[in-house]
């Protein structure tokens, strides 16, 4: 089974354009994929779909899938489904190589040596985020802050990994998680998941 712990994926056509965002119900033996979009027919289809695994990480796959209509709607919110058939796995992106989302958070820190500052979060995946600041910080200093990517607000912990001088005054730094839960994880995957969704409707 190529999948550990997934629930989401984004589905491509076989041209290579994103199709559809789909929920994932997967066993040892088979995989199921639900879509809410109405519009979609019976077909048969060879393309590429990336599931994001809160175990593995990002894993690419060429698959084969019988698109069907849901037995169970409308009981369920998903008209259509997709009995999935993984062919080829592509790739598998780990933490620190993970999918990452552009974003402009501006949000309080902080810093294991330097206490408050005020920074901005630019671009963040499951394995860590990129921040600029006034702020000058030592390497592997620890940072914190706390969001709510979901609903609850949560802290999260980060390691400073490289920085670097942007200005007189400003300053950019990767920055590692560090002490993330499953399901911390999780939920910056979702927020991840859903701002790529977002942007690239906001392409259409």
């Amino acid at each position: 089974m190529v999948l550990k712990d997934c629930s989401r994926c984004m589905v491509y056509t076989p041209e290579g354009k994103r199709l559809e965002e789909a929920q994932v119900v997967h066993t040892k033996d088979y995989i199921f994929l639900y879509f809410e979009n109405r519009s979609m027919r019976d077909s048969r289809i060879y393309t590429t779909v990336d599931f994001y695994d809160d175990r593995i990480g990002l894993v690419r796959a060429i698959c084969e899938l019988l698109i069907h209509r849901n037995p169970s709607f409308p009981e369920t919110p998903y008209l259509w489904m997709a009995d999935c058939t993984v062919k080829e796995v592509k790739g598998q992106l780990q933490r620190q190589q993970d999918i990452r989302a552009r974003v402009n958070i501006e949000i309080g820190f902080e810093a294991q040596y330097h206490g408050l500052f005020y920074g901005v979060i630019e671009n963040i995946s499951a394995g860590g985020l990129y921040i600029t600041t006034k702020q000058p910080l030592e390497k592997d200093e620890i940072i914190s802050f706390q969001y709510s990517f979901r609903s609850a607000k949560r802290t999260f912990k980060a390691r400073t990994i490289r920085g670097k001088r942007i200005g007189d005054q400003k300053y950019g730094y990767g920055c590692q998680f560090v002490d993330l839960s499953d399901n911390a994880e999780a939920v910056i995957r979702e927020y991840v998941f859903r701002v790529l969704k977002e942007k690239d409707q906001g392409r259409r």
